[in-house]
C-alpha cells in the first residue's frame, strides 16, 4: 500500500499522482482515460478506460435447449450485466415465452425490443434496496411460508400447499438479486448508486441469502408432497415429528436476532441446539418412519436446521472479522 498526498489545483479541484508502475504495467500515456468508480461512501476504485466492461451479453440461443436458455440468462443476470441481447435465426413463440417467464425472476429486467430474431432485456430499474433488505424481505417470505406449511399439513391443505409453492418464486428473486448486487462489486462495475456496504458485507449476505433459499426449496417440496395428496388422504406425523416440525421455528425465529443484530450468543445458542439434536439418539429413533412421505418430510426438516445452523456459524465468523463483541 502506497500514501500519497492530494493535490490542490485550481480554485476547487483536487489531484492526485497515479503510480508510475501502475501506468507502465497498464500502457498508460499522457492523455489517456481511466474510469473512477465509487464502491462505496470511502472507497474509490480506478482502472483503465480500454479494461472497461462491456455492460451487454449476447447470448444466441439457436442450439440450446429451454434448460440451457434458463440458466445462461440467469448466469449473464447475476453477473451484473445491464442489457442481454437474445438472438436467434428465428425466435419461436415458445422461446419468446419462456424469455418473458425468465424476466420475471430477474429484479429491474424487462422485454424492452423485440424482434423475429432478437429480444432485448434491460435493467430499467435503479434501485437503492441492499442486500441487507433483502435478505429482511426473504425471511419474512420464508417465515410465512414455513408456518403456512405446518397448516397445510394440519390440515391436509392443499389449496394453501399450493399457495406455497407459487411464493417461493419471490425467494428465488430476491436471491438472484443478491448475487447479482455481490457479482458487481466483485467485477468493478458500475452499480446505479454506491453501494454502502463491503465486499466482506455483501459476502456474508450472499451466504445468507443462499442458506434461505434453500430453506425455501425444502419447505417448498414438503408443500408439494401435500399438494399432490388425493381425497381424503393426509400425513399423518407421530407426535415426535410433529414436535419436530415445530420445533423448527425456533430456529427461524432466531433468525432475525442473528442476521441483523449479529446477536453471537444467539448464534451459538443455535448451533448447540443443532449439535444436541444430532447427538440424541431417543428423538432419532422415535421420528423414524418407514412411510415415504414421513421420511422425506424429515429430511427436509433435518435440511432446514442444518441451513440455519451454517447461517449461525457464518455469522460468528462474520462477527469475528468485523470484530463485534458478545452482547
Amino acid at each position: 500500500m502506497e500514501t500519497r498526498s492530494i493535490q490542490k489545483t485550481g480554485g476547487s479541484s483536487f489531484s492526485l499522482t497515479l503510480p508510475k508502475s501502475w501506468v507502465v504495467q497498464n500502457k498508460l500515456e499522457q492523455n489517456g482515460f481511466i474510469d473512477i468508480y465509487q464502491r462505496n461512501s470511502v472507497q474509490l476504485v480506478i482502472q483503465p478506460h480500454s479494461l472497461a466492461k462491456n455492460h451487454t451479453a449476447i447470448l444466441s440461443i439457436d442450439y440450446l435447449t429451454d434448460t440451457h436458455i434458463i440458466r445462461e440468462l440467469i448466469g449473464m443476470y447475476i453477473s451484473g450485466v445491464e442489457e442481454i441481447s437474445v438472438i436467434a435465426k428465428s425466435i419461436s413463440y415458445e422461446q419468446r415465452s419462456l424469455i418473458r417467464s425468465t424476466s420475471y425472476k430477474l429484479i429491474g429486467f424487462e422485454l424492452f425490443e423485440e424482434s423475429s430474431n432478437r429480444i432485448l432485456l434491460k435493467n430499467v430499474a435503479s434501485s437503492t434496496i441492499t442486500a441487507y433488505e433483502y435478505i429482511n424481505k426473504m425471511f419474512g417470505i420464508i417465515r410465512s411460508m414455513f408456518n403456512d406449511v405446518i397448516k397445510a399439513i394440519d390440515n391436509s391443505d392443499r389449496k394453501l400447499a399450493r399457495d406455497i409453492t407459487e411464493r417461493d418464486i419471490e425467494v428465488d428473486r430476491i436471491h438472484l438479486i443478491i448475487l447479482r448486487q455481490f457479482n458487481t462489486i466483485l467485477n468493478t462495475m458500475v452499480s446505479d448508486k454506491p453501494i454502502d456496504l463491503s465486499v466482506v458485507d455483501l459476502h456474508f449476505y450472499e451466504l445468507a441469502g443462499l442458506r434461505l433459499e434453500r430453506v425455501a426449496d425444502h419447505i417448498v417440496r414438503i408443500a408439494s408432497m401435500i399438494s399432490l395428496l388425493k381425497d381424503k388422504e393426509k400425513i399423518t406425523l407421530n407426535k415426535f415429528e410433529h414436535a419436530d416440525l415445530v420445533r423448527i421455528t425456533e430456529y427461524l425465529d432466531a433468525l432475525p436476532k442473528i442476521i441483523f443484530t449479529l446477536d453471537k450468543r444467539a448464534a451459538h445458542k443455535i448451533l448447540d441446539l443443532y449439535d444436541s439434536r444430532k447427538k440424541n439418539e431417543f428423538i432419532n429413533r422415535k421420528i423414524r418412519n418407514k412411510n415415504s412421505i414421513n421420511i422425506l418430510i424429515q429430511d427436509s426438516i433435518e435440511r432446514i436446521r442444518g441451513y440455519v445452523s451454517d447461517i449461525a456459524e457464518e455469522t460468528i465468523n462474520y462477527t469475528n472479522i468485523q470484530g463485534v463483541a458478545w452482547k
